[in-house]
């Protein structure tokens, strides 16, 4: 069965996603072995869960569900927890820039 165009879009965004924030967490924490500042390794922490936050539906959807027709309750309980992850790594990145 042929998937929608949307259904592509979001799989590629998603690889994406997780490509260049393990980029950015990666460079964070090689600099904080260069560096050795906390402040470096808790970006690195954020970058983590940003780019988590940001695949956590894709991860639900395409490996634990299989399908991306979801429930209203299970939209809602993903958008709560990519919320709540995306907010915990906005946190910690804002930490870094104030420590550093």
């Amino acid at each position: 069965m042929a998937q929608p165009p949307e259904f592509w879009t979001f799989v590629a965004s998603s690889v994406l996603v997780l490509l260049l924030g393990g980029a950015m967490t990666v460079l964070s924490y090689l600099a904080y072995r260069r560096e050795d500042k906390r402040s470096l390794w808790v970006a690195g922490v954020g970058f983590g869960l940003v780019t988590t936050g940001e695949v956590i539906a894709a991860v639900y959807q395409l490996g634990i569900a299989r399908t991306y027709e979801l429930s209203g309750r299970e939209v809602l309980s993903l958008q709560t927890v990519e919320g709540v992850v995306l907010l915990l790594g906005l946190l910690a990145l804002i930490y870094s820039v104030v420590r550093s």
